[in-house]
Parts: structure tokens; C-alpha cells; sequence
């Protein structure tokens, strides 16, 4: 089975106890051989035959030491165990013997004696299905016996070059949508959903760290062990108000039994965008704005000796020709990353302990001349510990802490501001810069408008510093309480954090300049430009601004867990009590600055027989300060039942092909309280404010001021979601084979949104209510496969994938029905996109038919059928050939906002999966993960439509792909180009239409890793245990449709930080 460690049982770590001190001697004579260095064993065979004395260390596949193993010679009484570093002596027969090493949890192993005496050991973990532990909803359940339907990924498995775990998360398990929207150095986190976009209020999951909710994105991959993901009501229902978004639940390494053992794990990483937007060059920009001036009747704005003098290069100051990506971007950054943590433990106390240290450079270029730095650069600081220890034989206390701090250093603007104004700025605006006696001038405009020069905005708008600090600590009672009745534990846990951050800005604009004399004498005798002042008048002086946050949590929790087997019969049972206070530390006013609370009970109910039915039953009591007492708490109950075929005696024909496979059914509610984002807190409070324009005037004097209803009462609650699920767990070809399928749907009703829809302006209101009125549906299935086959001792490879399609749609969107089927939301997408459908390009025959339509007498006209219908924004003689024609969905004649339909499926991508696979030989292994989605698309705009904001906007370099009267292609990818935004073809061309709705469905290798175990020979000389040195590669290569910039981006027009390629190379060692 897996090679992967796990922490040892309570049972192995009770084992190896007793069978160490079974092997203590029990006589002063027995001690004294001892000290000379002989076993139990010697004492026995020494007389009677002759011996053969064999050493060796026992380890698992990671090589970290197995203390207890059981060391015996076939057929005799001749044995020994190993210590707690895993080494063992022991004398043997010399007649071709053998000799087993038995462990619990391990596959036995047996070896032919031969002439060597060294003996070296690896052991390889057995996972029983019917005893291996799940994470649940406040517990632990045997995955036989678990009928919530959850996906599950042991972090060792990961090595990401990134700060944020979730980015790592992409593509590797079902069920989970993850999209990394920006690659920017420490805002790369990605968003996620659990089977889809069910609201439009916080779709998040709850994410909830050993046990506390808490983000789990700043935490260092090193220090996880697992994460888990519910899915379904009965996996969720016990958190009720907070569980319909799903369960992200991380499991953080906990102490083990055996010697410490330091790892440190290293990394050097340069970075790249995966896909940089590319414009055209000045050339190809100045002769498609004369293209688009007069197409539309319009002189050329471009002489053609201007357009020659910049092709020439002669003078790039007078006559630029700027590429500004090449300019503002660096082709590389850089990360590094450093764990070091130190595991081990005995039998009354395990520790785990880690410090860690990120860093990533960006690719903004920086200014060389200033004394400070302008450049992007993100460096975090994590430490964690967890200590359990066994107070008494049946008490144990678990303390656990960690934090991080994390600082940010960014240019005087955001980045995206940067982005944009490389965007904006076509590349013959002017000069990247002037120099005029050692000293940098930044160009401008001479009127008034027009956009930043993009490298002074990188460079010369001074800097931001962010810092981030969180600490979070916990400390959990375990209380057996076997002797009032066997199975029964008690736990009493309370987790304290603490968050702060703070963004100092300090910030200028300088002054911009431009040539004073073009035509005559642009230069000083010395060269220099003679310039003068723009318009747009700055400071050198930096200003300072400055922001801060945090939050301070308080989370108590006690809980009783019972677990008990009579015969064929396996009861359990559990009941928790949870309370939650969150006060924000910068709240705004006073209603922000109440604590948040949460507070409920919850319990769980569970019974099977003989492995083979299960039954469960989940229910969630709990609610929040934000709600009117009378609907404060809510109940939210899930059943499940399961059945296990492959222990029924009718399937043992066919157990060797399918060795597994359970069927199970769930059905429930859960809630969602987090609506805040999409509303005031306390809505069922009126609120009050000033009604100024209404008080009474007596003279001079104004009069007091009235008072009136602000936001009138509205009766909230929380969003309920009932999800169904149908599940199976299949295993083939004894285990090596595995497949899960999910089945799901949901049905969320009471979603709170503003009633703009559907109440009339004349109602009165200052600000319009909120009501819980809006329905979804969700319907979808997800998978997930693994193969593991072990070839030999030297070869074993393992395959996973996981595929997720995911459809929510409207079912009441609290809009009264319109009067065309078409403009009705229901049954669309939550992300659906309101335009026009296109219907191709006009052609010179169609221009041609208008015009000897448009040609004819008034009186005939109205005898004669129109040709095309009348055009939106624009009159039907003012469209050219090239332009875009649109259906006329309701035959009236006319392009109108009746002809509007929802197009698209939005950004978050229906189809998600994700495969890759691992091979293992000898001392290599190599791995890879693709990933991909597709259903998700986007509605460019902005820049990409060309000259739509005249010359502010450069354009893209597959400018060549459009309609021209020498080439009219009615599938170019732009249509015939016009100018400004006022011109009656963009006016046509630009608006919302299904045109511009463009494909991002992608695939890519996500991830390539090669890695080599240094041989245990040279560690030794090295003094060190384990070491290994690996090579990756992340986001290597992208297939898709889009190729402007990077589909997974958040952006419609390209301006975002793209995420980034990295090829990495580490060392990984322990000792």
C-alpha cells in the first residue's frame, strides 16, 4: 500500500512499550551479559549451535526509524526488537536462515540470510480499510464507516513554489474549483468554491485549522499534514449556519514517537509570467489608428514622414517607439523558501516544532537612483509548534501555537495601475524618459489629459510597505473517561488569535515634462533636451499615508465522543458545544466595532453492522448575533446510510477484480449566516439619519434638522442550503485500483439581495431593502481515481485524477418576469453576462442593400421590407462594411435592450479535473500534474477594443486579425477598426455582445518534479540521516484557445499581474 508516514497508533505506540519492557532483564546476571554485549538471544544459541550475528536499521519507505519491530529467525524462538532508532542486533543460525520483521501497520517482511551481516530494512505502511481514521466535522470516523462524502490530500505530496497553500491546492482534488485570479507576490492566494458558486453573497468555504476556523492560506505547506475536504450536508451539518459553502478542514503535523529527527527542506525558485499581454509596435500602431480615422471619413492623425522618422530609429525622444511591458517588466524574479523543523517524542510526550522563511522578488522593474526600494518584494516569517503530552494514563493535554509575520514592500501605486498604464499608453506617447545633466525628467503631455507615463509609475511614485502579523494558539484537555463506561472521551479545547496589519504609504508624483521647441531646436548645444512643464505639476517630496487592521478571536469548544463495538454491533455518538467572538480592530463606526458571535451545539449519531450497513445522523443548533432573537438559531439535521457489498458473502467471486465497494446516500440542510458582505449588519433594525434638506429656515437661522428612516427593518436570516448526494467507493484489482463518484444537488433558498428588482423607484425608500428571496439550484457530479501498483522492490508508480462538473443556475433572482422569455434570469448562471448575440459582420453587399433601401421615396419605404434591422445607438446609415450585426431577438425591427439576452457561463469554470502521476525507481522518482477547466468565459472589454478611447489605449499585437476591405473576414477576431469612443462603428461594435465573449477554458502542466535520493552511504559520511535534491517545474506550459494573456487571470482586459512560470531546484535532508 502507500509508502507515506503516518503518525503511530495508539495501539503500535502501546506495543512497542510493553515489548520494551518485556525485553528488560529481570536478574543482576542477566544485566552483566547484557553489559558484555550479548542478547537474550546470544545467552540462548551461544552453547548449543553455531551463530551467526546480523545487524541492520529498520526504517519506513521515508527512512525514519521503526522502534518495536518484532525480529525473529524462522522456525525458532530466537528473536529480538528494535530500538528506538530502529537498529537491531541479533544472532542467528549459519545454515541458510531466515529471518521475518513483523510491526504493526506494516507489511511483514522475511530475508534470506546470506554471507553479508549487515541488514538494512525498509518497511512498508498496510492501511486496513477498516481501521484507517477520516476527519470529520469535530472528529475522527473510520473511512469504512464514514457516508459523508469528502476528498482528502496529504500535503507531502505537494511542492509548490508559492506563498499561498491554496494555489497549491489547484487541480488536485474533486469536488474543489480553485482559480489563482493574480500572481502577485503575496496576494496570489486563489479563490475557492466547493462544487460551485452557489450565491452571490461569500460563496467561501468555511476553512477550519486544528480545529479552529481559521485561513489556513499563510501557513507554511511544510507543517501540514493533511487537508480534508466535506462536501455534502451530512459531512457539514454538524456546523450549521456555516457549513453550506463546505468544510476545508487542515490537519497541521502533530508530534510522534522516537527520536528527534531534524528535516530542513530548501528551495531557489525563478519566476516568470506565464503569459505577458503583447502590443503591437509603434509602427503598426500609428498605420492602424490612420486605419481607423478613415474608415470613418477622418484625416489620418499619423503624416506618413512621422511614421518613417520613428520606423528609423533617428531619434527616440522625438519620435518614440516604446515597448512599455519590456520597459516597466523584468524577464525574472526570484523565490526562496526555508523549512527546518525538528519531530519526535516519547510515549508521555510528542513535540513538533518549525520555523520557517519565504521570500519572492517580483518583476517590476525598480529605481536604482532613489535610496529606497520601489520594486515588489514579499517576505514571510512562520513558526509553529504542537505538544502533546499524557498527564496521567488517561488525561492528555495538546498545546498548539504558530503565526506568522509577513512583510510587504510595493511601488508608490498599485499594481494594477501599473498594468494599466502599460495598457493606456500607446508606445509613440512619449519617451520612456529624458536625461538632461545626469538628472531623469519624466515625459508627459503638454495638454491637459492623457495617461501616466507607465515607468515613472513603477518607478517614481515612491513605495508601500505592508505588514501582516497573525499569532494563534490553542490548547485542547482529552479526558478518557473509560472507567464510567468504555469509548467515552471527553474534550475541552480554547484557541485564542490574533491579527494585525498595517500599509504605510509613502508617495509622490513628479513632475512631467515635454519638448518646449519639437520643430526647431529640441537640443541645448550640450545635447541635452530643452524641456518645460506640463500641465500635470508634481511633487519630488514623499507623502506619507498610512492604514491598519486586525482582529482579535476568541473560540471555545467542549465536546463528548463515544465509540463503542457490542459483537457485530458498532454504536457512536457525539455531542460538542462551540462559541465564537470576533471583534475587528479598525472598525469604521460603532456598529462595526461589536464583537461578531457565533455560538450552538451540535451532535452526531452513528451505528453500523458487521462493516457492512451504516447508518448516521448529523444535526447543527447554532446561529449569530446578527440575526432578531425570534430566528437567531436555527436547527440544521442530515442523515446518511451506507452499505459495504464487498463484505456480503455473495461478492467473494468476485473479490480479486473488485476487491471494494460501498454505496452510500446523504440528505440534508445546512446554513450560510456570512451575509454581511452583502449588507449592513442588523437589518432588523430600523436605522436612522439625518434628513438635512428638510429642516425649517427662520431668518438667518437654519432649523434643526429632521430625522428620518435611513435602512427600515428587514427581517433577515441565513441562506439554507439542502443538498443531496450519492456516492460509491470503488476498489479493483485488490486495491490497487481506487474510484470514488459523487452524485450531488442542491436547492439554496432565503438568499439575501437588494430588492432593486422588484420594488419601484416610487416606493420611497432612501436606500432599497434587502429581503431573503433569491433561489439557486445546484447539480453536479464529481470523481476521483488512484492506481498504485508496486512492481518490484525497485519500481512503483501511482496515477491520480479527480474531474468536477459543477451547474448552478438561477431559479429566483427576486426580478419580476420580463416580457420577452429571453431577458429572464432564471436558469442561467450566477456569473451569466447580459448582451446581444452577434450575428457575423456586415459585408459591402449588405451596406450596399441599406443604402438602396435608405435610397427609396418615404412612401415606398414603407411598402419595403427593411433589410437589416435599425442598429443599437446608431442610425442604419451610419454602419460600414465590417461592423457587427446583431439578432433582432423579438422581429420588432429594431436592436434594442429587448433583444438583450444572458449570455455565457461567467468566470468560474463549470469543468474542473486534474491528473498526474508518480514514478518511483531506486533513487528517482518523477512526477507531473496537469490541470485544466473548461464552461468559463469572459466579456472582454476595455483596451482590447481598439481606438475605442481614441489614442489613450495601445492595442494588442493580433491587431493583423481583423476586418479590413482587402481582408473581409467575417471570423477576424476584430471588426472593422473606427476611432473614439463617440464614432458611430465603435458605438456599434463595443457593446456587451456575445462577440466579445471569448473562451477561457485551459489545460496545462501544472506541475513537473524530478527528484533523486542521495544514497544512505554518503548521508552517513555526512552525518546525516536522509537527503534528497530535486528539481521542478510549475505552470510549464499552457494549451488554450484565449492567447492574449493568461486565461486563469481575473481580468477582461489583461490587466492584472500574471501568475507566473517557476523552475525550481531544492535540497531536502534530515538528520
Amino acid at each position: 500500500m502507500r509508502n507515506a508516514l503516518k503518525p503511530c497508533s495508539t495501539k503500535s505506540s502501546l506495543m512497542v512499550l510493553l515489548l520494551m519492557f518485556l525485553s528488560i532483564p529481570s536478574s543482576a546476571s542477566e544485566k552483566t551479559e547484557k553489559k558484555e554485549g550479548k542478547s537474550d538471544s546470544e545467552i540462548v544459541w551461544q552453547n548449543q549451535t553455531k551463530t551467526k550475528r546480523i545487524t541492520g536499521r529498520v526504517t519506513n519507505k521515508e527512512g525514519e526509524p521503526l522502534p518495536g519491530v518484532n525480529v525473529m529467525e524462522k522456525g525458532t524462538q530466537n528473536g529480538t526488537i528494535s530500538n528506538l532508532d530502529g537498529l537491531y542486533t541479533l544472532n542467528v543460525s549459519d545454515k541458510n536462515p531466515q529471518v521475518a520483521f513483523t510491526y504493526i501497520g506494516f507489511n511483514p517482511v522475511t530475508i534470506n540470510i546470506g554471507s553479508a551481516s549487515v541488514y538494512d530494512i525498509i518497511m512498508e505502511e498496510t492501511i486496513n480499510e477498516m481501521d484507517e481514521l477520516v476527519v470529520v466535522g469535530y472528529s475522527q470516523q473510520r473511512k469504512i464507516s464514514s457516508i459523508g462524502s469528502q476528498s482528502s490530500l496529504k500535503v507531502s505530496d505537494i511542492k509548490m513554489p508559492s506563498a499561498s497553500l491554496t494555489s497549491a491546492l489547484v487541480g488536485r482534488l474533486s469536488g474543489v474549483i480553485a482559480v489563482q485570479r493574480t500572481g502577485e507576490p503575496g496576494k496570489d492566494a486563489s479563490d475557492i468554491w466547493i462544487r460551485g458558486y452557489s450565491t452571490p453573497n461569500n460563496s467561501n468555504p468555511l476553512m477550519i485549522v486544528d480545529g479552529v476556523e481559521r485561513p489556513f492560506n499563510d501557513i507554511d505547506p511544510g507543517d501540514i499534514e493533511s487537508i480534508t475536504v466535506l462536501k455534502d450536508a451530512s459531512a457539514t451539518a454538524v456546523y450549521g449556519v456555516r457549513g453550506a459553502n463546505g468544510v476545508v478542514i487542515v490537519k497541521t503535523k502533530p508530534g510522534i514517537i522516537g527520536k528527534p529527527v531534524v528535516n530542513v527542506d530548501y528551495y531557489e525558485s525563478f519566476t516568470q509570467f506565464t503569459k505577458q499581454p503583447k502590443f503591437a509596435d509603434g509602427i503598426t500602431y500609428m498605420n492602424t489608428a490612420n486605419e481607423a480615422l478613415t474608415t470613418d471619413g477622418l484625416s489620418p492623425m499619423y503624416l506618413p514622414s512621422y511614421i518613417k522618422n520613428t520606423e528609423s530609429g533617428m531619434d527616440p525622444l522625438l519620435y518614440p517607439n516604446v515597448d512599455w511591458q519590456k520597459v516597466v517588466f523584468k524577464d525574472w524574479g526570484h523565490q526562496r523558501r526555508v523549512n527546518a523543523n525538528i519531530r519526535g517524542g516519547s510515549q508521555m510526550a510528542q513535540f513538533y516544532a518549525s520555523i520557517s522563511y519565504f521570500n519572492e522578488k517580483g518583476m517590476v522593474r525598480e529605481n536604482d537612483y532613489e535610496n529606497y526600494n520601489t520594486g515588489i518584494n514579499y517576505d514571510r516569517y512562520n513558526f509553529l509548534t504542537n505538544l502533546s503530552m499524557k498527564v496521567t494514563s488517561s488525561t492528555t493535554v495538546e498545546i498548539g501555537a504558530q503565526g506568522h509575520l509577513g512583510n510587504g514592500n510595493y511601488p508608490g501605486v498599485n499594481t494594477e495601475s501599473i498594468f494599466s498604464s502599460t495598457i493606456e499608453v500607446n508606445p509613440v506617447l512619449y519617451p520612456v524618459m529624458f536625461r538632461a545633466n545626469g538628472v531623469e525628467y519624466v515625459p508627459g503631455l503638454h495638454t491637459q489629459g492623457g495617461n501616466r507615463n507607465p515607468y515613472a509609475e513603477a518607478t517614481k511614485t515612491g513605495y508601500r510597505k505592508t505588514i501582516d502579523n497573525k499569532i494563534m494558539a490553542n490548547v485542547r484537555l482529552t479526558q478518557d473517561l473509560s472507567m464510567l463506561t468504555e469509548g467515552l472521551k471527553l474534550s475541552v479545547m480554547y484557541a485564542y488569535d490574533v491579527s494585525n496589519r498595517r500599509e504605510s504609504s509613502y508617495t509622490k508624483r513628479e513632475n512631467t515634462y515635454y519638448f518646449a521647441d519639437r520643430t526647431g531646436e529640441p537640443y541645448d548645444a550640450a545635447g541635452n533636451p530643452i524641456l518645460k512643464t506640463t500641465w500635470d505639476q508634481g511633487s519630488n517630496a514623499l507623502a506619507f499615508s498610512g492604514t491598519f487592521g486586525g482582529y482579535r478571536k476568541d473560540n471555545l469548544e467542549a465536546s463528548l465522543n463515544y465509540d463503542r463495538v457490542f459483537g457485530k454491533h458498532r454504536v457512536g455518538a457525539m455531542f460538542v458545544y462551540t462559541q465564537q467572538s470576533k471583534t475587528i480592530n479598525d472598525a469604521g463606526d460603532f456598529i462595526g466595532s461589536l464583537p461578531y458571535r457565533l455560538q450552538g451545539i451540535a451532535g452526531r449519531a452513528t451505528y453500523s453492522w458487521h462493516d457492512r450497513y451504516f447508518a448516521e445522523f448529523n444535526i447543527g443548533y447554532n446561529g449569530g448575533e446578527n440575526f432578531p432573537k425570534s430566528k437567531r438559531f436555527g436547527t440544521f439535521p442530515a442523515f446518511g446510510v451506507g452499505w459495504v457489498l464487498s463484505n456480503e458473502k455473495f461478492w467473494e467471486p468476485i473479490q480479486n477484480v473488485f476487491s471494494f465497494m460501498k454505496v452510500r446516500y446523504t440528505n440534508g440542510r445546512v446554513g450560510s449566516s456570512d451575509v454581511d458582505g452583502a449588507a449592513r449588519r442588523f437589518m432588523y433594525i430600523d436605522q436612522y439619519d439625518w434628513a438635512a434638506d428638510y429642516g425649517d429656515t427662520f431668518g438667518s437661522n437654519v432649523g434643526v434638522d429632521g430625522v428620518r428612516i435611513k435602512n427600515p427593518a428587514t427581517p433577515l436570516t441565513w441562506e439554507i442550503a439542502h443538498k443531496q448526494d450519492l456516492g460509491i467507493d470503488l476498489k479493483f484489482f485488490r486495491d490497487e485500483l481506487s474510484v470514488t463518484v459523487d452524485f450531488y444537488k442542491e436547492n439554496r433558498k432565503q438568499i439575501l439581495l437588494n430588492r432593486t428588482n422588484s420594488l419601484p423607484g416610487f416606493a420611497g425608500f432612501q436606500e432599497t431593502p434587502y429581503g431573503n428571496v433569491g433561489k439557486t439550484r445546484t447539480k453536479g457530479y464529481d470523481l476521483s481515481l488512484e492506481y498504485f501498483k508496486q512492481f518490484n522492490k525497485d519500481l512503483a508508480l501511482t496515477v491520480r485524477g479527480n474531474f468536477t462538473y459543477t451547474d448552478v443556475v438561477w431559479v429566483d433572482d427576486d426580478t419580476p418576469d420580463k416580457k420577452f422569455p429571453w431577458r429572464n434570469r432564471e436558469g442561467h448562471s450566477l456569473k451569466a453576462l447580459e448582451g446581444f448575440t452577434a450575428n457575423g459582420l456586415y459585408t459591402q453587399q449588405d451596406i450596399d442593400a441599406i443604402k438602396n433601401w435608405l435610397a427609396l421615396p418615404e412612401a415606398q419605404r414603407q411598402n419595403t421590407a427593411q433589410p437589416f434591422p435599425t442598429p443599437y445607438k446608431v442610425g442604419l446609415n451610419q454602419v460600414r462594411a465590417g461592423d457587427i450585426k446583431y439578432k433582432d431577438l423579438n422581429g420588432d425591427g429594431t436592436i434594442n435592450d429587448d433583444d438583450i439576452s444572458w449570455i455565457g457561463n461567467g468566470d468560474i469554470p463549470k469543468i474542473n479535473y486534474g491528473f498526474g502521476f508518480n514514478l518511483d525507481y531506486k533513487a528517482f522518482s518523477i512526477g507531473a500534474l496537469f490541470q485544466g477547466t473548461a464552461k468559463a468565459d469572459r466579456l472582454i472589454s476595455g483596451f482590447v477594443h481598439a481606438f475605442n478611447n481614441s489614442s489613450a489605449g495601445n492595442v494588442f499585437s493580433n491587431i493583423d486579425d481583423r476586418w479590413t476591405e482587402n481582408n473581409p473576414n467575417q471570423n477576424a477576431f476584430y471588426p472593422r477598426l473606427s476611432y473614439g469612443n463617440d464614432a458611430p462603428g465603435n458605438q456599434n461594435n463595443y457593446v456587451n455582445s456575445t462577440w466579445w465573449l471569448k473562451d477561457m477554458s485551459f489545460f496545462r502542466l501544472k506541475s513537473l518534479q524530478l527528484s533523486y535520493r542521495i544514497p544512505e552511504t554518503l548521508c552517513h559520511k555526512l552525518n546525516i540521516k536522509n537527503a534528497s535534491v530535486y528539481m521542478m517545474g510549475t505552470n510549464l506550459f499552457t494549451i488554450s484557445g484565449w492567447k492574449l494573456w493568461d486565461p486563469e487571470l481575473g481580468t477582461n482586459d489583461g490587466n492584472k499581474y500574471p501568475n507566473t512560470t517557476a523552475y525550481t531546484i531544492g535540497l531536502n535532508f534530515s538528520f
